[in-house]
C-alpha cells in the first residue's frame, strides 16, 4: 500500500510555481524588444507583442477567392456601423471599432453568463500588401454583425486591358 504524506503543503507549492510563472513572465517581456525586431507592431491577423501575449480579437476569417481576392471577415456583434472604420496604412488594413452603448455592461443587474465582452477595438492591423492588392478598389459590407472587406488583386502584366476592336465605318 502507497503511503501518502499528509504533511505536504500542496497550496504553499502552488503559490510558488504561481510566482515563478510571473517571474518567468516578467523576464520574457524584458526580452522581448531583443528577442523579436517586431515587437511593439503588429504583424498582421491580430497578433499583437506590445503586451507579450497573443490574442485575436475580433474572431475573424482570411482568405483568399479562386480569382485572387483576399477577403477578411470580422465577427463585430454588439457593434454599430457607425462605430466601425478601415482604412489602409501601407501595406496593412486597420480596422477600428467602437463597442455601442451598453454593450460592454449588462442593461440591468449581472450576468448569468457571459460568453462574449465587445469593447474598443484599435488600430487591428492585418496585412494585405499594396504590390499584391488593389487597396483602392476594396469594398466592405456590414451585415448581420459580420464586416466583410474583399480586396481584389492587382492585375498581372500579362491580363492587361482588353480593348474592343470594331469595324471602320460604324
Amino acid at each position: 500500500m502507497a503511503h501518502y504524506d499528509r504533511g505536504f503543503d500542496f497550496g504553499g507549492t502552488l503559490e510558488e510555481f504561481i510566482q515563478m510563472a510571473r517571474e518567468f513572465g516578467a523576464k520574457m517581456k524584458n526580452m522581448a524588444p531583443d528577442m523579436d525586431p517586431f515587437y511593439g507592431n503588429c504583424c498582421g491577423a491580430g497578433f499583437r507583442h506590445d503586451r507579450w501575449q497573443a490574442y485575436f480579437y475580433p474572431p475573424a476569417n482570411i482568405y483568399n477567392k479562386d480569382d485572387g481576392s483576399i477577403v477578411l471577415e470580422f465577427a463585430l456583434a454588439g457593434y454599430d456601423e457607425s462605430g466601425v472604420s478601415v482604412s489602409f496604412q501601407g501595406d496593412y488594413l486597420v480596422l477600428n471599432a467602437k463597442a455601442a452603448a451598453g454593450s460592454a455592461e449588462g442593461e440591468e443587474g449581472r450576468f448569468s453568463r457571459r460568453g462574449f465582452r465587445p469593447r474598443d477595438i484599435e488600430r487591428q492591423k492585418y496585412r494585405v500588401p499594396a504590390e499584391d492588392y488593389a487597396q483602392e478598389l476594396a469594398k466592405a459590407v456590414f451585415k448581420n454583425g459580420v464586416l466583410t472587406v474583399t480586396v481584389p488583386p492587382k492585375a498581372g502584366e500579362g491580363s492587361g486591358i482588353k480593348i474592343e476592336i470594331v469595324k471602320e465605318g460604324k
